[in-house]
């Protein structure tokens, strides 16, 4: 589970303290946020399903909302690492590079399904929100600046329009996860249709995002 970090072979009691808290902590706002969104969490909430003192956990985060926000990103940061290797190599956007990453995303929500669908679905957790807006707005700010050829022209320096374009894009797609985890229909084996998600996002997507979409 994300935030479950492994202990290192060589370490202090301190930071085996640390580690160990953390993942106490991890684990549990986890549980806590699939029951209900986490801006509803109590720090003394947490703490009691944590098993840690207070003064313990601020040593750790200033809220329940601080430590879901960190578990989450560090995936989210892993799954961009990934994406940026593979287009390392120097060679022009590919088609399906973005459909990488949008499967990607949509394996990743999974994994917590019942924390997003909680926080997205019904009441929108400003949270979870913003979280994947801003990793999809940094994955295509990335994307461009990887191969700035890929803007199309258009009114404003080129800056501004990565920027813009580039919230825009992150905000669409958020929303169609939005749309996606709303849905009650399941596969016949209880699972979220993921062809259904990858095929709206791809369908929306401007082209010069997903290059030989058709």
């Amino acid at each position: 589970m994300a935030g479950s970090a492994q202990e290192p072979q060589h370490h202090s009691p301190t930071d085996v303290r640390v580690r160990r808290t953390w993942a106490r902590l991890s684990e549990a706002v986890l549980r806590l946020a699939a029951e209900r969104p986490v801006e509803e969490v109590a720090v003394s909430d947490l703490v009691r399903a944590a098993g840690v003192n207070r003064s313990t956990f601020y040593k750790h985060a200033s809220s329940p909302a601080d430590v879901l926000a960190r578990v989450l990103y560090a995936e989210l940061d892993e799954i961009r690492a990934t994406w940026i290797a593979e287009r390392a190599a120097p060679t022009p956007p590919e088609p399906g590079t973005w459909h990488g990453a949008t499967a990607a995303l949509a394996e990743h929500v999974l994994r917590y399904e019942a924390v997003y669908t909680v926080g997205l679905v019904g009441q929108r957790s400003p949270v979870l929100h913003r979280l994947l807006a801003e990793h999809l707005r940094t994955s295509v700010r990335v994307y461009v600046a990887r191969d700035p050829g890929v803007l199309p022209e258009g009114a404003g320096p080129a800056e501004w329009r990565a920027d813009a374009w580039s919230r825009f894009v992150a905000q669409g797609q958020v929303g169609v996860m939005e749309a996606w985890l709303s849905l009650r229909g399941r596969s016949p084996r209880g699972e979220r249709d993921v062809a259904l998600f990858m095929g709206a996002v791809e369908a929306v997507l401007p082209s010069w995002i997903a290059p030989g979409r058709g």
